[in-house]
């Protein structure tokens, strides 16, 4: 989840269409030229497969992405916080605790990025 607030813009990103074409870093899109998918040259290596960089999310042998029962889960409490409605529901309440903690943590993590930016 962590993936998820921090680097929105690779958390939803095909592995498998990162090594083969080219993203702008900072918007998280697929670049394209003449309207079509821009193809990674060759020896162009996805940033999961550099040391120097890394990609956030790992490798696609060794995701730190989300699993489809936890990305329902995130996806869940999204919903019910948007609309401010909760079910009344053990599970639910469980699952939001842990989301909030980590969404909390997130935010201690980039306000202090921020301060350390802005000197």
């Amino acid at each position: 989840m962590r993936l998820a607030i921090l680097h929105p813009g690779i958390a939803w990103r095909d592995c498998a269409d990162c090594e083969t074409h080219v993203y702008d870093e900072k918007t998280g899109r697929r670049m394209e030229h003449g309207g079509k998918p821009m193809k990674r040259p060759r020896g162009n290596l996805a940033p999961c497969r550099t040391r120097a960089n890394g990609c956030p999310k790992g490798t696609p042998e060794a995701s730190r992405a989300l699993n489809e029962r936890n990305q329902r889960a995130y996806q869940h409490y999204l919903e019910c916080r948007a609309v401010n409605q909760w079910p009344d529901d053990g599970i639910v309440r469980r699952n939001a605790s842990i989301i909030r903690q980590v969404m909390d943590a997130c935010e201690q993590e980039l306000n202090l990025l921020g301060k350390i930016a802005n000197g």
